[in-house]
């Protein structure tokens, strides 16, 4: 045979191989793992959702059995716990495309109120939705807002020292002393208190006063402790204040004492770290509080006690969460929701500023039970700054800290 018929006859056999193997491959990976088609149920027709089944757990919220939250196992997709309120129930809305300072409760409960640096006015938000305006009085450059809680009034601190006092009820104005800082309102409205600051040590007081400033009463000597002294009104109206410049113990414990608005001698409480933030319940019956210290990586936690004269202190409990008080609002005596960051890093604590305009996530919790649900939030990219809940809980209201803009979320 020439080497001619040798090379066609190896030409037809090689392209005779190549197609076998061709055929041959495509049996084996494509057409034995073809999915038999399946015809659609009712449910699946015309656009619609399959129907329920038998149920399943679904993705978003984590209800946690009491006193603790779910281990790492009890998570759905994308890191999303299980349980969650289904996430057409959870909108968000945009309430003012603008700077917000010192957000603060409406008084009836419904909404909300805030001040606008841009015009220097101060607005209220509706239970609708809509915003509007307190009044034709403007401050412009105020370093801080102190909102009355039953009636539409203000004390505005500047950064020269300057405080005035506001009723926007009655249109009145009142200058209040320079050497007068930090304010806050009575749970009626019917005092103010404040730090008279004396250039002496010794003419250092914590006072209480009309809101327009008369009758001014000396409550505790601050002396050199002054910046140790915090403005806190309980809502009984029987603690006005508190110390935490008790020493830190061995076990990392410290004592923070409440001050009487009559001298009365209340209890001390430890808690375990430094920091001490409370935020009382409506009705004064129970404290959230956030400290943290080295058992916590120096990350805030939050704790809970009975905040009653009688029994202050008594039956703590932790939430195992990393937040601050502050970015938490209750809705009564046993709900609150918090703002927790996300990824926040060990020490944040010791630097909070620098962590301030973290996204955050939303938990419910019962404080009680210690049973914490975490909300399947629209927009997971707000960092939460004076969150308030309203008075039917259907709506959180906050500023966000890293734009200034007012967003609510619907709860219900």
């Amino acid at each position: 045979m020439s080497d001619r018929n040798k090379k066609i006859i190896f030409a037809v056999f090689f392209i005779l191989f190549s197609i076998g193997m061709g055929y041959g491959m495509y049996y084996l990976f494509f057409r034995m793992n073809a999915a038999p088609s399946v015809p659609a149920t009712p449910e699946q027709l015309a656009g619609g959702l399959p129907s329920a089944g038998t149920g399943g757990p679904t993705v978003g919220a984590t209800t946690t059995q009491p006193g603790g939250l779910p281990s790492a196992g009890e998570t759905g997709a994308a890191g999303e716990a299980i349980g969650a309120l289904p996430s057409e129930t959870t909108k968000i809305h945009l309430l003012h495309d603008g700077i917000t300072q010192s957000v603060a409760p409406e008084k009836d409960g419904t909404g909300a109120r805030f001040y606008n640096p841009e015009d220097g006015r101060f607005y209220k938000v509706n239970a609708d939705g809509s915003i509007t305006l307190l009044g034709d009085k403007q401050y412009f450059n105020v370093d801080k807002v102190d909102w009355g809680n039953t009636k539409d009034e203000v004390i505005v601190e500047f950064p020269d020292g300057s405080n005035y006092y506001y009723n926007f009820e009655e249109q009145k104005q009142v200058v209040l002393p320079q050497h007068w800082e930090e304010f806050q309102f009575a749970p009626n409205d019917s005092k103010i208190e404040s730090k008279s600051i004396g250039v002496d040590a010794d003419n250092r007081y914590l006072i209480t006063a009309n809101p327009d400033g008369t009758e001014a009463k000396a409550i505790e000597p601050l002396g050199e402790d002054a910046n140790n002294a915090h403005l806190s009104w309980s809502p009984n109206g029987q603690i006005v204040a508190y110390s935490d410049r008790g020493q830190i113990s061995s076990d990392n414990q410290q004592q923070v004492i409440f001050v009487g608005q009559n001298h009365e001698n209340f209890k001390s409480i430890n808690t375990v770290g430094r920091g001490f933030l409370p935020n009382w319940s409506p009705t004064g019956k129970q404290i959230l509080y956030s400290v943290y210290g080295t058992d916590s990586r120096n990350k805030p936690t939050l704790w809970v006690v009975s905040g009653e004269p009688n029994t202050i202190g008594a039956n703590r409990r932790t939430i195992e969460l990393n937040t601050w008080a502050d970015k938490c609002a209750w809705t009564d005596d046993t709900t609150v929701y918090c703002a927790v960051p996300q990824n926040l890093p060990d020490n944040a604590a010791l630097s909070r500023t620098e962590f301030q305009t973290l996204p955050d996530d939303v938990y419910r919790i019962n404080v009680n039970t210690g049973a914490a649900t975490k909300l399947l939030l629209p927009d997971l990219t707000h960092a939460i700054r004076n969150p308030i809940v309203t008075k039917d809980g259907s709506q959180m209201i906050f500023s966000d800290a890293a734009t200034g803009k007012l967003y609510s979320y619907d709860l219900k």
